[in-house]
């Protein structure tokens, strides 16, 4: 399994940042996501669904999102349910520090499909923990950044 994290500072409250980090409706932050359409449940929260195209480990794949996991406004779970070849989870923490929000957004993943599961895995790490980052500083772009002067 590879676990790809990363964290920002946010001057906002931390409800303000979990709500847009939870608003799969506004996931253009999200570089890995190719397409996002609501398909059930409500648009966010717990037991929100969308169907997701999903740019990783060299490949587009397609499955549905959903949000398995709700404890706004601290944490969130969203889980790819894409079938046997990929088990995805993406986890939001939020927690408050001086002068706005701790953010921070881990993304899991194991590829199945047999005995080179392991060596894309490895393989695709590197590129994963790149991914995350990125996602974490578009949404700090987003959201405004905590300078070292405060």
């Amino acid at each position: 399994m590879v676990e790809a994290r990363a964290d920002v500072t946010l001057p906002v409250p931390p409800a303000e940042a979990f709500a847009a980090a939870t608003d799969l409706r506004h996931a253009d932050w999200l570089p890995a996501v190719r397409g996002l359409r609501h398909i059930g449940g409500p648009e966010v929260g717990l037991d929100a669904q969308y169907e997701v195209e999903v740019g990783i480990i060299g490949r587009n794949l397609h499955g549905v999102l959903i949000c398995t996991e709700s404890a706004a406004p601290t944490r969130a779970v969203f889980s790819l349910e894409q079938g046997r070849r990929l088990d995805l989870s993406i986890i939001i923490q939020v927690r408050a520090v001086r002068g706005g929000c701790k953010l921070e957004v881990t993304a899991k993943y194991a590829v199945g499909g047999g005995p080179f599961g392991g060596a894309v895995e490895k393989a695709s790490a590197g590129a994963a923990r790149h991914e995350v980052a990125r996602a974490v500083e578009n949404l700090a772009a987003r959201l405004g950044r905590k300078s070292l002067a405060g």
